[in-house]
């Protein structure tokens, strides 16, 4: 079977999460015969389910092809049915929807008549892609469409007011990615087994000497392109493990270590170190930004949202429990119920 990895999926599932469209629940007793979900002693139908899951399947299928169920997902211990994971996710989310609602009413959150405008119109057009069939086959109707929809914008708009509010920042020194070019000789070889070997000593030093007769040829004034150079003696050299890196300090330290890092950030941009040696050879650092300012801003963004879900996550949980701390899966979903809707 085929494995591709869950926290990729999960990953566009959560970026999707603006246009996912959030269920609405009816008051009532768990009923076998129409209701999905229990949570909070309210029942969510089968229609209300499948206007998630109409939306999940079709990114999913549009991103990763209508094979994506058959495939397992990857996890520490095991592989997963995706199809099962994905269920599971759906009903999360459900139940995460319903958290924000009820938080909305105590943080002050409502829909402006604008965004009131805007829900009824995505809602319009929803109800116009969906066939007679699915209609009938999921008890769907254009009420159960409209409000959830409509719950759906609301429990955005909660969680961005919730994040907003923490205030979270990061700093450009958290975030910096420094691109740099290695330039390296290395010095081992690798045996049938895959074990690293190191060079004689007199070919080390070979080794050593050519790096040192590159450095001098980086530092001639014959032609200042630095960047071109490097490369062009990489390859002259035929020096297989030289490359670019864009590097977080952190992922600079776990690379190269704290001395050789220190020594990295020393330089200026557009400049070369001395040949340096590390455990497994010889390098030429060319540093080309010591902070490149798109690839920082991205990191940052990626930084602090990854921060605001951590936030939200832990505050979510408090507010789980408090409403529904009953609340399990496999005792509040009906499962039998829930395969009609099919994947």
């Amino acid at each position: 079977m085929k494995k591709i990895s869950r926290f990729t999926l999960i990953l566009l599932f959560l970026l999707s999460l603006s246009q996912l469209l959030y269920g609405c629940g009816k008051e009532g007793i768990l009923n076998d015969s129409d209701s999905v979900l229990t949570f909070n002693k309210k029942s969510i139908s089968i229609g209300e389910v499948y206007v998630y899951a109409k939306t999940v399947i079709e990114e999913y299928e549009k991103t990763y092809g209508s094979d994506i169920w058959s495939m397992k997902v990857s996890s520490e211990t095991d592989a997963m049915d995706m199809e099962e994971l994905t269920r599971r996710d759906i009903i999360d989310n459900i139940v995460k929807v319903k958290v924000l609602y009820i938080q909305s009413k105590n943080l002050g959150v409502s829909l402006t008549p604008e965004e009131e405008m805007k829900a009824d119109n995505e809602a319009t057009e929803f109800w116009k892609n969906l066939t007679d069939d699915q209609i009938e086959s999921m008890s769907l109707t254009k009420e159960i469409v409209s409000t959830v929809i409509r719950e759906n914008a609301l429990a955005k708009k909660t969680y961005d007011k919730v994040v907003e509010e923490a205030a979270i920042e990061i700093s450009d020194e958290e975030a910096r990615e420094t691109v740099i070019y290695d330039m390296f000789f290395d010095c081992y070889s690798l045996d049938s087994n895959g074990d690293v070997v190191p060079l004689s000593n007199e070919n080390k030093e070979i080794m050593r000497k050519k790096a040192v007769q590159a450095y001098d040829t980086l530092i001639s004034p014959v032609d200042s392109s630095g960047e071109k150079n490097i490369e062009a003696l990489s390859n002259y050299y035929g020096l297989k493990y030289s490359q670019y890196y864009t590097l977080t300090p952190q992922e600079m330290e776990e690379k190269y270590g704290p001395k050789i890092s220190a020594m990295i950030y020393s330089l200026d941009d557009d400049t070369y170190s001395l040949v340096t040696e590390s455990e497994y050879g010889y390098h030429i650092f060319y540093v080309k930004a010591l902070t490149d300012r798109k690839a920082t801003d991205e990191k940052k963004t990626e930084l602090k949202e990854k921060k605001q879900k951590e936030y939200f996550d832990a505050l979510y949980k408090n507010w789980l429990r408090s409403i529904d701390d009953g609340y399990d899966y496999d005792v509040s979903v009906n499962k039998k119920l829930f395969e009609e809707i099919k994947f």
